[in-house]
């Protein structure tokens, strides 16, 4: 005889509807019903409609992150081994961008910094990159390891760099699929939930959030980045994990380049401290000191470095020295990738530069609309299921603030043979010129948000 269920979903679906709190008990049984099919979707889907309609509290938002991570393994990494006993384990999680590679170079910059990186990413969807998608570009590599390997991996070089498993934060995959069909996606307490469960599943003791802003991010203006942000960080905190949120612009492309295995390449321009011109080197440099500056975040944070100043000195130095070059290869070596395997990232077939139609300051370009050509392109995805050629992009030769005239070389497209893409007719809305209404260039980071 099955036992009756400990609450009606319905009555909790009308107390939601009425803008009541959920307790602990009711949260996880529906968290935990709707992952082994015994609620059903439309039972689940009113109560997120409710609960984005009606909100969500602090304390059922933090509880709701608890019951997704509780849905599946949880890493505790000094129980994995002995040698982790004094480790500091840190991630850093970003809401994406276009040309956002920020990951590839901090990553290797934090292991070198004395922490410990077990860093869980995500594919690209729709106008934003994934790092997943980057990674797998180099050929041979891996982002399916065993638990032995992590350990061994952690270990030895400091840093893994996983895909989101099966079995990690499972309800989390169900609850976005749903969210995604029923518009609740750009709930800040849903949006929470989904991303701080895999970082306290992760066994983190640090995390710092890169929370973009801006046209290309998913939160457009500062009000509600700082939502998110400030969301984020108290969840965190109330799981027990160090934590602190960077508010970062995304209005233009970061960096060079769009496209997998072309910020690949930019990665390891900037990681060698050798670039193929000074202009490449000028368009990486605001990427570069995000990257180092996350890194400090994440070292300060952790308690490896003692001062901010001492962390982004560390940081360069790594750099400069070489040592996180040798780092990423390191990884790259762990984790599968071919030998030479620099020397043979996919490359596209042709190149074809888009110039100036006009004179003028640029003092807008719109990374939305250049991932969305991306995406035309090939090198993002429509959809979950798209296919993506990461052999493909975009590589940015200006940026704003450039003065430039008719004719002068504005991007240049990496393309397949045969391969048409009309772009052209859209430099117009691509690239703002002479608009006062347009962003200042300024650093890229606005401001901290603390526990």
């Amino acid at each position: 005889m099955t036992a009756a269920p400990a609450f009606l979903v319905s009555e909790l679906l009308r107390k939601k509807r009425d803008g009541l709190a959920l307790n602990d008990d009711e949260i996880a049984f529906l968290v935990r019903g709707f992952s082994d099919g015994s609620i059903p979707d439309y039972q689940v889907a009113a109560w997120l409609m409710a609960g984005y309609l009606k909100g969500f509290s602090r304390h059922e938002t933090l509880f709701l992150t608890r019951s997704v991570k509780e849905s599946g393994r949880c890493f505790d990494w000094r129980a994995l081994s002995a040698n982790f006993h004094n480790a500091v384990f840190a991630d850093k999680h970003s809401s994406g961008g276009v040309g956002d590679k920020v990951s590839l170079v901090l990553a290797p910059v934090a292991a070198c910094l004395d922490l410990k990186v077990p860093m869980m990413s995500g594919r690209g969807l729709g106008h934003t990159g994934g790092t997943v998608d980057k990674l797998e570009s180099i050929p041979g590599f891996t982002m399916q390891p065993s638990e032995r390997q992590m350990v061994e991996w952690l270990d030895r070089t400091g840093v893994c760099l996983t895909a989101q498993s099966h079995d990690l934060c499972p309800a989390d995959r169900k609850l976005y699929h749903l969210r995604d069909v029923t518009a609740t996606i750009d709930s800040v307490p849903l949006i929470t939930a989904s991303i701080v469960s895999k970082k306290w599943a992760e066994g983190v003791d640090v995390v710092v959030y890169d929370v973009k802003c801006g046209e290309a991010a998913f939160m457009t203006d500062l009000p509600q980045a700082r939502a998110l942000g400030r969301s984020l960080v108290d969840a965190t905190a109330g799981a027990g994990i160090r934590a602190l949120a960077c508010v970062t612009r995304m209005d233009e492309p970061l960096g060079s380049m769009i496209g997998n295995a072309n910020e690949v390449t930019e990665c390891l321009w900037m990681l060698r401290d050798d670039y193929p011109s000074a202009n490449h080197r000028r368009l990486a440099a605001p990427l570069l000191e995000l990257s180092l500056r996350l890194a400090a975040e994440m070292a300060v944070l952790g308690g490896t470095r003692g001062t901010m100043a001492q962390a982004i000195s560390d940081a360069r130095a790594a750099i400069t020295s070489g040592r996180a070059l040798q780092v990423f290869m390191d990884i790259a070596r762990n984790q599968g990738a071919v030998a030479s395997w620099e020397s043979r990232l996919p490359q596209a077939a042709v190149t074809r530069v888009v110039k100036a139609t006009r004179s003028g300051t640029i003092t807008h370009i719109h990374a939305r609309r250049l991932g969305l050509a991306g995406i035309r392109m090939g090198a993002g995805r429509a959809t979950a299921e798209s296919r993506i050629d990461v052999a493909v992009g975009i590589e940015m030769l200006v940026r704003p603030g450039d003065v430039v005239a008719n004719g002068d070389a504005l991007m240049r497209l990496h393309l397949q043979a045969g391969q048409t893409v009309e772009i052209e007719p859209e430099i117009e809305r691509i690239f703002g010129f002479d608009d006062p209404s347009g962003p200042p260039v300024s650093e890229l980071l606005i401001e901290r948000i603390t526990a």
